[in-house]
């Protein structure tokens, strides 16, 4: 009987290392090949963009246009502001005529954009007895 178990024993163990080694091995699912022919897409080529020179950028001042104006003179007659003017640029000032809406022509010899400077200078040419009758024009 011992030579029988051995045997059986024996058998036992080859039969279970025998099926332990058959394992199937996991099978990766078929792809199905499609049919559908896919077309391919055309390569385009764009055309390559020509380098941008790069300009210097100068900053943009606006410049305020002049609002309030020292007058020193009003006349009935153009010709009489145009001489004044003249005489006015000639001593170095920067001169305008200004038409008024009663027909007279104003005479300015300063210009300001900024209106505390103009009524600071306007303070200052009046306490001179030259330039006492001094006004203030400010255009709308």
């Amino acid at each position: 009987m011992k030579y029988l178990s051995k045997i059986l024993l024996l058998s036992v163990l080859i039969c279970g290392i025998g099926l332990s080694s058959c394992k199937e091995e996991a099978k990766e699912p078929v792809k199905k090949e499609t049919t559908k022919k896919v077309a391919k897409k055309k390569e385009v080529k764009k055309p390559t963009p020509k380098p941008v020179e790069k300009k210097k950028l100068e900053p943009v001042v606006e410049k305020v246009p002049n609002k309030y104006f020292l007058i020193v003179a009003s006349f009935e007659n153009r010709t009489n502001a145009e001489k004044l003017q003249s005489k006015l640029k000639k001593d170095g000032y920067v001169s305008d005529i200004h038409n008024a809406k009663n027909g007279f022509f104003r005479v300015s010899y300063k210009a300001f954009s900024d209106r505390k400077l103009a009524f600071q200078e306007l303070a200052s040419v009046r306490a001179t007895e030259e330039h006492k009758d001094t006004w203030l024009y400010i255009k709308r």
